[in-house]
């Protein structure tokens, strides 16, 4: 976090560099943060640049007292509902820009298995209101903490963690009825 403030700070002093050093940091995140939730991968490609330029000309708003990563990610979560209301959808996700995660190493029921699996998380995801969808991908995809989570989202760390709790239990609750359904 020091490193970032004394980045942010060489950036409002006028080194570019710098802002470059932000950049290469944190784009990859970004990226993925806001592919995650349009599926779209040149709409995601197009709104990390809008994600930098903000932040670039907002930098000097940016109080050091929260972290940077959940101030740049609170901007694209801003520019993702700002897309989504323009153009009233969110796209589904285009199976041949997601990469596979399985490995050679797998066996075919291992691979069948883990496509059954990924097809049954996304569905879920797909299915939850936009806050706990965000919820989901901000906790499994970026690792971060509830209370990051809740800043990033302006709502509180208690009202995360309710609604985490609530979806990993409604997911469980949905796997073990399909799970039903297969033995019978």
């Amino acid at each position: 976090m020091d490193e970032d403030i004394k980045l942010v700070k060489s950036v409002l002093n006028g080194n570019i560099d710098s802002f470059n050093i932000i950049v290469n940091k944190y784009e990859t995140m970004i990226l993925k943060f806001i592919y995650n939730i349009l599926r779209d991968k040149e709409a995601s490609e197009d709104i990390s640049q809008e994600v930098f330029i903000t932040v670039y000309n907002k930098l000097y708003m940016y109080n050091t007292s929260y972290k940077f990563s959940n101030w740049i990610l609170q901007i694209a979560r801003n520019k993702c509902i700002d897309y989504i209301r323009k153009y009233k959808r969110v796209y589904e996700s285009n199976l041949d820009d997601i990469k596979e995660v399985a490995s050679n190493e797998m066996s075919p029921e291992q691979t069948a298995e883990f496509k059954e699996t990924k097809e049954t998380v996304l569905n879920f995801i797909k299915e939850l209101s936009e806050t706990d969808r965000q919820i989901i991908i901000l906790r499994y995809t970026q690792n971060l903490t509830f209370y990051d989570i809740g800043e990033i989202l302006n709502i509180s760390e208690s009202a995360v963690k309710r609604r985490y709790y609530k979806l990993r239990d409604k997911f469980k609750e949905n796997s073990k009825v399909k799970e039903k359904r297969w033995r019978v």
